[in-house]
């Protein structure tokens, strides 16, 4: 009978709230199974979304055709948009965007100012660029870069002073460009930064006119102020 009163007692023991764990340290029970707290992992991808709006002070160099060079040249601002996405990985950051650049009014005048043009430019360009962050103080971080690839730059509205009556069709070219950035991020949320920065790009040169004696305005550059929004997908 010690047995059945043995068993009695240890029923009685684990029906008693807390009365288990006290068991557990007693000699002669097996330890019980504890739950564990579930564990949370904070995930991030490193991928990001982009969305930038700015405006560009747009410099040209001299224009020339086959028989007239044109020194005298200048161009209208214009503004920018694009877009792009990008994988950022501690301090180095990679990215591709796309950009239009808005049409900006060329005008060029000859040597001897008996003769000029004017005609209108847009511009698309598709960069891969790289950047570097320097450090992160109360949210911001500023960082500096540099990117390179193709811009296409078109022309249209080509005219005269004085007018001729010339068969000018729209025309464009796909020149190599490249950029340089500097600026910073702020952090909005978690997920979304603040971008403010400045950018030089040269996107080439502009190619249009008459078919039978074309125009060629050298050195299409840049200086942008762009502000746009970064995602952190996660």
């Amino acid at each position: 009978m010690g047995w059945s009163r043995t068993l009695a007692v240890s029923a009685m023991v684990l029906t008693i709230p807390g009365a288990g764990a006290l068991a557990a340290d007693m000699p002669g029970f097996p330890p019980l199974p504890t739950e564990e707290p579930a564990s949370v992992v904070e995930f991030t991808s490193g991928w990001y979304i982009r969305g930038d709006i700015g405006y560009r002070f747009d410099h040209v160099g001299e224009a020339s055709d086959l028989i007239t060079n044109y020194p005298d040249t200048s161009s209208t601002d214009a503004y920018v948009a694009g877009g792009g996405f990008g994988y950022k990985w501690n301090w180095l950051r990679l990215d591709i965007t796309g950009d239009y650049g808005g049409r900006s009014t060329l005008d060029a005048s000859n040597a001897l100012g008996s003769g000029s043009f004017t005609t209108k430019v847009d511009t698309y360009s598709v960069m891969f660029n790289a950047y570097a962050d320097l450090g992160t103080w109360w949210g911001i971080t500023p960082y500096i870069g540099a990117g390179i690839g193709k811009a296409r730059v078109g022309t249209l509205d080509y005219e005269t002073v004085p007018p001729q009556p010339l068969l000018v069709p729209p025309a464009h070219r796909w020149n190599t460009a490249w950029a340089v950035m500097a600026g910073f991020s702020y952090n909005l949320s978690y997920n979304l930064l603040l971008d403010v920065g400045y950018r030089h790009i040269d996107m080439g040169d502009a190619a249009g006119g008459p078919v039978a004696n074309p125009t060629v305005t050298n050195d299409l550059t840049g200086d942008e102020i762009r502000i746009g929004l970064r995602y952190n997908v996660d």
